[in-house]
């Protein structure tokens, strides 16, 4: 039996380790294991587009391991041969040691530090939290972080010891090969994919934005509005991103732009791109976000989604933004101020009359302590009130601020875009509060019916747009 979870250990960091518990194996159960690795090594010959699925891999493998044990006369007791099927499943079909961390939803993050160091994960309830699983050599670990490489279909060197890539499950992994960068040996972060995605209604459920908020700035989305997530590592701004992706009008052609795919849309009318490095010092091949940019613009998108800005694309972005194009992205940065000296600064570049003639919102999100428990919130949304003739510099208006000794969000009373979007399409005060009125409606009643699946929500927000007048009527009366 493989069990694994949380136990109290007193030697632990915070008194608690995650452990896993496998099958244990006698010195002879090793000897034999290592054999029949080796042969499987040199007598496994299957064609990936042979193997369906993983379950059928696993019958197959252990159907050959039972084979081999025969053809070699191996000297294995019969009650030992499922522990030797385990083991060489889990390290040929799956994730070896880290495999049970990946199947448990409650893990965010899996860390390697390097050689004979535990591994670490962090938890949605307790955080932070060490594990009984290391690498207790250099070999083994620099050939697991090998592997990785290899299942995410990159390459990694002592010559090119980075890798930023994907897993066939979707989870974002950074790794580094050998001592050279990393001191302590090879490492590797994954963070974790979650096969069914954070939605906006998880966020309001979370705290971590409000109905008003969420019905603001689904009004910007279907507006074409231009807006920026902001915040620093681990804050959620990928999801928050992802969340508001789902406001955008169905038929709108979107375009995402990406260095590792995250994004998950439900629209039929998106073209995901993903950037593609080169393993020649030439960089003949590379394609980056900048290329996928230049190249977007010429598919006429409604609807551009750069996942993270930090280089020389922000300038084209924010060009296209100011045609017309609706744009929304991340970047880190831990305060409004912080977020528009990025911009400015090098290697971004973009002049302060480009930033206030084409976007629209920056809105803040950190992650931070609510009483005991570590959370995240949206602590800011501001827009961007063109350029104060005296100083020169950017002048913001804050639209919403989140309160800390009441752990709610406020709305300051006022909105540049607001008297933008009058301007320009002719509404009028009570238009667009009847807007927003019709928005959280739809939103209080997906909190209050618990539709929250990625699926059922777009569905209702599509449905929403097919027909407000009649989505609003028949969702008010049930609030």
């Amino acid at each position: 039996d493989i069990r694994a979870g949380l136990i109290k250990d007193p030697t632990a960091k915070g008194g608690i380790r995650y452990q896993i518990i496998e099958p244990t194996l006698s010195e002879r159960d090793r000897k034999a294991l290592d054999i029949i690795k080796k042969l499987l090594m040199t007598e496994l010959s299957v064609s990936m587009g042979e193997i369906k699925s993983k379950r059928e891999a696993e019958h197959r493998l252990g159907a050959k391991i039972e084979k081999m044990i025969k053809t070699y006369r191996l000297k294995i007791p019969k009650k030992n041969i499922a522990k030797i099927k385990y083991y060489a499943v889990r390290d040929f079909v799956h994730l070896g040691k880290i495999e049970a961390l990946m199947r448990d939803h409650m893990i965010e993050e899996i860390s390697c530090d390097g050689s004979n160091i535990p591994l670490y994960i962090w938890h949605r309830e307790y955080e932070s939290i060490p594990t009984n699983i290391m690498f207790k050599k250099d070999a083994d670990l620099n050939n697991f972080a090998r592997k990785l490489a290899y299942i995410c279909g990159k390459h990694v060197s002592m010559a090119d010891p980075i890798v930023d890539a994907t897993l066939p499950d979707g989870s974002r992994i950074n790794l580094t090969l050998g001592h050279e960068i990393t001191k302590r040996g090879s490492t590797f972060t994954i963070r974790r994919f979650r096969a069914d995605p954070i939605t906006i209604i998880d966020l309001i459920k979370f705290g971590t934005v409000s109905i008003d908020i969420a019905a603001f700035m689904w009004y910007l989305a279907e507006k074409k509005s231009t807006m920026l997530i902001a915040g620093g590592t681990a804050s959620g701004k990928t999801t928050a991103l992802n969340a508001l992706s789902t406001f955008i009008k169905p038929g709108q052609k979107v375009v995402s732009i990406e260095d590792t795919q995250e994004l998950n849309l439900p629209h039929e009318n998106w073209v995901p791109a993903v950037s593609r490095q080169t393993f020649t010092d030439t960089q003949i091949g590379e394609i980056n976000q900048f290329d996928l940019l230049r190249a977007a613009l010429r598919q006429r998108p409604d609807i551009i989604i750069v996942g993270e800005t930090r280089g020389k694309e922000a300038y084209t972005l924010f060009q296209a933004m100011a045609t017309g194009h609706g744009g929304f992205s991340s970047i880190h940065a831990d305060s409004i101020d912080a977020t528009l000296t990025r911009l400015t600064s090098s290697p971004m570049d973009v002049p302060k009359a480009l930033i206030a003639n084409s976007l629209d919102l920056v809105t803040l999100q950190l992650k931070i302590r609510v009483g005991n428990k570590s959370a995240r919130r949206i602590i800011q949304v501001a827009e961007i009130d063109g350029i104060d003739e005296k100083t020169g510099q950017l002048k913001t208006n804050t639209v919403f601020r989140w309160n800390p000794t009441k752990d709610i969000h406020e709305f300051s009373g006022k909105s540049v875009v607001f008297e933008k979007i009058k301007e320009r399409d002719g509404e009028t005060d009570e238009k667009i509060n009847y807007e927003l009125t019709k928005r959280r409606v739809a939103l209080e009643w997906m909190v209050k019916n618990n539709i929250r699946e990625h699926r059922k929500v777009s569905e209702n927000i599509m449905e929403y747009y097919e027909n407000p007048e009649r989505f609003y009527e028949r969702k008010r009366i049930k609030i």
